[in-house]
């Protein structure tokens, strides 16, 4: 191909989101995202302005999600959250990314180079979205006088809550309401952290990340910890101003998830065209928007929102990045199967 014609193809390419020319360009994607992460407008907005045929399949914590990649399921993107990719990229299941082919990463806010890691040069993953559990509840039902996690210890409320079905999160918090790190190595502060979520537990009817948001909806229960964005998504609007929430004063998780290719893909083309149009700041700006995220990640998303965010990055101030804890998190397995267990 001469200069010219390498030029226009290229041309050509980047308009369209594309990345190589040659032999007709696939027209299919496969990816693996969280649930309620992406509104359906945006995905249908994607498949009209590119043409690619989108199978888009969902997973409720990482845990289903590395349990069925390790199954054999085979996607071209996923979502995993920053704890996930070290982990990822030590069983090489992740395609190391040439970012120029994401022109979209230059929006990323420059600070979060300094707090970016588990993939600090963003070889595998691509920063997506920020934020954090939270403890909902129904206003005409529950009093919050104390803002904590003790709520979980109130009589009043036995029978009526439920929790996530996340290991990490649910250690985090215990952890948290002893003064620890989430990120905690230590056996005996994740011993301390169980004995206090088995406390809990009195009071606890299910840890579920379906259930939760259908059983909180019908006020079947009156509290949840949850992501206030998927709890609210359930709800109708009118019942929207009646749901409270707070982040407890003793701290908790924070989560950054991230977009990746995954090695092996069959649709690498298409792979980098996805992750750029969520990128772009008017996408993200929509996405944002529907879940109420604060959308500290990418500033330039800002210009283009039209509603308020649930939350705000100054509502974080106490929570820590979910980490990497490495063989640890055999330790938080265990102590979670035993608090599940136990009565």
């Amino acid at each position: 191909m001469n200069k010219i014609g390498l030029a226009l193809c290229t041309a050509l390419l980047l308009a369209a989101g594309l990345t190589s020319c040659g032999a007709p360009a696939s027209k299919d994607l496969t990816v693996f995202n969280w649930q309620d992460y992406i509104p359906e407008d945006v995905l249908k907005d994607f498949k009209t302005q590119t043409g690619i045929n989108l199978v888009y399949d969902t997973y409720g914590s990482n845990e289903d999600m590395y349990a069925k990649l390790l199954g054999g399921a085979t996607y071209d993107v996923v979502f995993p959250s920053t704890d996930w990719v070290p982990r990822m990229i030590q069983k090489a299941m992740l395609l190391k990314l040439d970012t120029t082919k994401v022109p979209e990463l230059a929006n990323l806010d420059p600070s979060m180079a300094a707090k970016n890691t588990w993939d600090p040069k963003n070889d595998y993953s691509v920063p997506y979205n920020l934020g954090a559990s939270a403890i909902v509840y129904w206003k005409d039902k529950v009093k919050v006088e104390d803002p904590s996690w003790n709520l979980f210890t109130k009589k009043a409320y036995a029978g009526r809550i439920m929790v996530m079905d996340d290991p990490r999160e649910i250690i985090g918090a215990g952890l948290k309401a002893n003064g620890f790190s989430v990120n905690s190595t230590s056996a005996d502060e994740i011993n301390k952290a169980k004995a206090t979520i088995q406390i809990w537990k009195k009071g606890i009817v299910k840890f579920d990340n379906d259930l939760i948001k259908s059983a909180f909806a019908k006020k079947e229960i009156w509290i949840a910890m949850n992501y206030p964005e998927n709890q609210a998504a359930e709800l109708d609007a009118a019942d929207l101003p009646n749901m409270g929430m707070f982040f407890p004063k003793e701290g908790g998780m924070l989560y950054i998830d991230t977009i990746s290719v995954m090695k092996g893909a069959k649709n690498i083309d298409n792979a980098y065209a996805f992750i750029n149009f969520i990128l772009k700041p008017e996408n993200l700006a929509k996405i944002y928007d529907a879940y109420g995220y604060p959308g500290t990640l990418y500033p330039k998303t800002n210009a283009f929102r039209k509603v308020a965010p649930r939350y705000t990055a100054a509502d974080l101030a106490n929570r820590e990045v979910r980490g990497d804890v490495g063989e640890q998190g055999q330790l938080y397995e265990s102590a979670y199967e035993e608090i599940k267990s136990s009565k």
